[in-house]
């Protein structure tokens, strides 16, 4: 039976990342005093990393390929003022994965057009937070997942306790992995509410779903924010509201004009918002429930990293690219063989995200995740939802555990550097919390 750390940090608490995998001291310290402090670098399906430097093979074919720098945008938007500034439609614009807003990101975009550098260098001119850089061809499109992670380059500042680094980089070069848990970017550190939304959308309490996304004051928040919120809840005004309510809150003013015409409607009121918004949400649940069921298996004292008998792993093409080509469940006679398996680098333990086709675990595992689905008042079949039929999702299954490779080091002033690689869908800060141990997130940088 292994032992972990408790956290101590409410947020972690509600978002169910509830222990730590390095028992050692944590060295406090803050994230992202500025961008430049968080960088971030897609690393390509065969290794190349995303660099304003140039050093790419040029090829051939009906696609240019650049890389997109940005600032203080999120990708989605970033790439709606590429194609429109190039007069393409959003589908001719393909991109890998999405990155951290509050960060400096560099990743791999491509656009079916003929690109100059002139049209770059007209383009860069005109944006300061988004630039684009190295055209080379290519005989493909990007798409979503074509990639094989992404390079951190991160400093942390006001660091506590400076001498508490080494023993943690010590203790990680041991345990090598970590708990895989959804980061808080999947929630909101500010405003944590996208998961309590998915919720009560699947339970089919819509008004509940849109009051919450509404109403609900974090104090982290705007005070523009704060006192539209608190006018909408004392009034129920909802054509006045949407003269205050801030610009930057796309969803909500959508919402809102909806029920300003369409009073009492709230399944329309949230079908008219994005598709992606609402997966967005449903998705944040999911999360949650796949980081309260690996901090449950914790609390029994169960691996993060290994299988027991009921669990499921996955096998992977080869140990260099960690793309999961099949599924095998795990039993008393095969146990052993599976974890030289994971040792080797040819498999990892992977838990569901639950969703309407979600089969769950058999023995003592398979127990755990029943006994979480009644703790919440969930029943997997939930996720298949007639209402809001585009927001359904059939689940799928996540590594247990995170791996950063070719972690470095080096110590600045009261700070540090950190650099380090994950594969896609990792989060660098699952892993930076491991370091610092923050007591109050979102205040920390996070």
């Amino acid at each position: 039976m292994a032992s972990y750390t408790r956290t101590s940090s409410d947020l972690d608490k509600y978002l169910g990342l509830e222990f730590y995998a390095l028992a050692s001291p944590g060295t406090g310290g803050r994230l992202k005093e500025s961008l430049e402090d968080f960088l971030v670098q897609e690393v390509s399906i065969d290794g190349e990393v995303a660099s304003p430097k140039c050093s790419y093979v040029e090829g051939g074919g009906q696609y240019t390929w650049l890389v997109l720098e940005k600032r203080k945008i999120d990708t989605v938007a970033a790439v709606k003022i590429v194609a429109k500034h190039f007069g393409l439609r959003l589908k001719d614009v393909g991109i890998a994965g999405l990155k951290d807003t509050n960060a400096v990101t560099y990743q791999f975009i491509s656009l079916q057009a003929d690109v100059t550098k002139e049209m770059i260098e007209e383009f860069n001119s005109k944006y300061s937070y988004i630039k684009l850089h190295c055209p080379m061809k290519r005989p493909f499109s990007l798409r979503p997942g074509l990639l094989y992670g992404n390079y951190f380059t991160i400093k942390v500042r006001e660091v506590d306790c400076l001498n508490c680094l080494e023993d943690l980089v010590e203790e990680l070069s041991e345990k090598k992995m970590v708990p895989n848990y959804y980061g808080y970017q999947r929630f909101g550190s500010i405003r944590p509410v996208t998961h309590i939304v998915g919720k009560k959308i699947l339970k089919g309490e819509y008004k509940e779903a849109i009051d919450e996304l509404l109403l609900r004051i974090f104090p982290g928040e705007s005070e523009n924010s704060q006192k539209a919120r608190s006018f909408l809840k004392e009034t129920g005004d909802y054509q006045q509201a949407l003269e205050i309510f801030p610009k930057t809150l796309r969803s909500e003013r959508t919402i809102i004009r909806y029920l300003a015409k369409h009073p009492g409607d709230y399944v329309g009121a949230l079908r008219s918002i994005s598709s992606y918004i609402k997966k967005l949400f449903i998705g944040a649940y999911q999360a949650y429930l796949f980081n309260r069921l690996l901090s449950k298996r914790m609390e029994y004292g169960m691996s993060y990293i290994y299988p027991s008998p009921g669990d499921s792993v996955g096998i992977f093409r080869s140990t260099s690219q960690p793309v999961i080509t099949g599924l095998l469940r795990v039993n008393e006679t095969n146990v052993s063989k599976v974890r030289e398996w994971i040792d080797r680098g040819q498999a990892a333990l992977v838990l569901p995200v639950f969703g309407y086709r979600s089969q769950l675990s058999l023995g003592r595992v398979g127990d755990i995740e029943k006994e979480l689905l009644r703790e919440e008042e969930i029943d997997i079949s939930l996720f298949k939802l007639k209402s809001i039929p585009e927001a359904s999702s059939a689940g799928t299954y996540r590594m247990a555990a995170l791996k950063p490779m070719g972690l470095e080091h080096q110590v600045f002033g009261n700070g540090y550097e950190i650099k380090f690689r994950l594969y896609k869908g990792m989060y660098a800060t699952v892993l930076l919390r491991e370091f610092i141990k923050p007591s109050d997130p979102a205040k920390q940088g996070f």
